[in-house]
């Protein structure tokens, strides 16, 4: 698979190794966001997301990520944490269309945890058997009535308006509200804000 979408492209692993080299703080953020535990009760469009803070990783609520028997929400972790970070801190994929590289580094990250995880020949194959089909789905979905999180970075979908705009609109419906002051039951005083915040 890959998140964001199906390009299983890759940019080889030694690049991204010499970018965490290069860019201390790109392998400091790396170390910590590779032990994220993921939110799975939101919709993401294309399987996962991240927040724009690149604190919170989101998988999806409707995809389904064990493999061989084994949980590969990790792989979708460091996809979606590398791609944030070559972003922030290195200006690689800053325009998502035009800019492949920062998404196939990410997935180069991604397989490798995958290979990791599922230790078989074939692990590439099984999980994008799993997944594949779980992301083309899940890009023919639509966004209506579904809950978003608020604060999902939407870099990935900048070149489709009415998407973008449907996940604007969606982040603040009651279901988004309601599932998003369930994680956040700080924010529930202030649930009801405007949009402007």
């Amino acid at each position: 698979m890959s998140a964001g979408d199906i390009d299983d492209d890759v940019i080889p692993l030694e690049a991204v190794n010499k970018l965490r080299k290069r860019f201390q703080e790109l392998d400091n953020y790396l170390k910590l966001a590779w032990t994220f535990h993921p939110f799975r009760s939101f919709f993401i469009p294309y399987g996962a997301g991240i927040s724009e803070d690149g604190m919170r990783v989101y998988i999806s609520h409707d995809i389904q990520t064990v493999v061989s028997g084994i949980e590969c929400e990790n792989a979708l972790i460091r996809h979606e944490t590398t791609e944030w970070g070559l972003r922030e801190f290195c200006s690689i994929g800053i325009d998502y269309a035009a800019d492949p590289n920062g998404h196939r580094m990410a997935n180069v990250v991604e397989f490798a945890r995958v290979y990791e995880l599922v230790d078989r020949p074939n692990a590439i194959e099984l999980y994008e058997g799993i997944l594949d089909p779980q992301v083309i789905l899940a890009e023919r979905t639509k966004v209506k009535g579904k809950p978003v999180p608020r604060d999902l970075a939407l870099y990935p979908y900048e070149d489709d308006e009415k998407l973008l705009y449907d996940l604007k609109d969606e982040m603040w419906s009651q279901i988004s509200i309601d599932e998003w002051c369930r994680h956040h039951p700080e924010d529930i005083f202030d649930a009801n804000k405007s949009r402007q915040a």
